[in-house]
């Protein structure tokens, strides 16, 4: 299936000459479905590919979409040479999936309000990106804590507001853990609650990770999300943007 993407959306990043542009995305689901998200004048060229390549994220497919897409983006002063195919896996889990999610082997705390105290407690995790204040009903985190200190969280890396796939809203989570940490289960623990919290509110959960995370895939599955789709937008970014990145 092809899917043309909104075109004044579209028109801003082009006309507006944006620094980042994704005039495809690919994605497969788990029942086998195809979606190609594209820009207008990548329609053609979407209906071509989708003829040719039975299977989209194969390696030859992605090598000869890249090959077709490179004059069309270069014309419009996007570089080519640093184009991205930066794959992910989603998974999700639905309130009706409750019943069956594992129980967590490690406690974790859930939070509904950050202090600067937990803020300070561990800076690796970069804790500063959640703004909590409590005010949201819907944010919240799950902690796990070793000396006083949060050395694993899973907490709200998005409210979904335009995907309401089964009737329900979306969550979708985010998870990190301390380098010493890992491999201990803690990971596993924090998403579990998180996600037994949010099922419980009736909210549908998202789990994104990159396909070679292999780490966060197996946290994935060992919680029990099941693989709703794997994704991969071709993301380019404009001349000017790379040379800022070349001089820093």
């Amino acid at each position: 299936m092809i899917r043309l993407e909104d075109i004044e959306f579209e028109k801003s990043i082009i006309e507006e000459h944006y620094h980042i542009a994704v005039p495809v995305q690919i994605t497969v689901f788990a029942d086998g479905r195809k979606d190609l998200l594209v820009y207008s004048f990548c329609e053609k060229l979407a209906r071509e590919f989708e003829e040719k390549w039975a299977d989209p994220l194969c390696e030859e497919a992605l090598a000869w979409l890249a090959d077709k897409l490179a004059p069309v983006m270069e014309s419009l002063d996007y570089d080519s040479r640093y184009m991205m195919m930066h794959s992910h896996r989603e998974y999700r889990l639905t309130p009706a999936d409750l019943e069956h999610l594992p129980e967590a082997k490690r406690e974790a705390e859930l939070l509904t309000v950050l202090t600067d105290a937990d803020r300070e407690t561990d800076a690796e995790l970069e804790l500063d990106a959640f703004e909590m204040d409590g005010s949201n009903p819907d944010d919240a985190m799950t902690v796990i804590r070793e000396n006083g200190k949060i050395v694993c969280f899973a907490a709200v890396n998005d409210i979904i507001e335009n995907d309401t796939t089964g009737g329900l809203d979306w969550i979708e989570l985010n998870v990190e853990c301390g380098e010493e940490y890992r491999c201990r289960g803690y990971g596993a623990a924090c998403v579990t609650a998180l996600t037994r919290y949010y099922l419980q509110k009736g909210k549908g959960v998202k789990y994104l990770c990159d396909e070679d995370n292999l780490p966060s895939i197996r946290t994935a599955e060992r919680v029990g999300y099941a693989l709703y789709s794997r994704v991969v937008p071709m993301v380019y970014y404009t001349r000017e943007n790379d040379e800022e990145d070349t001089e820093d």
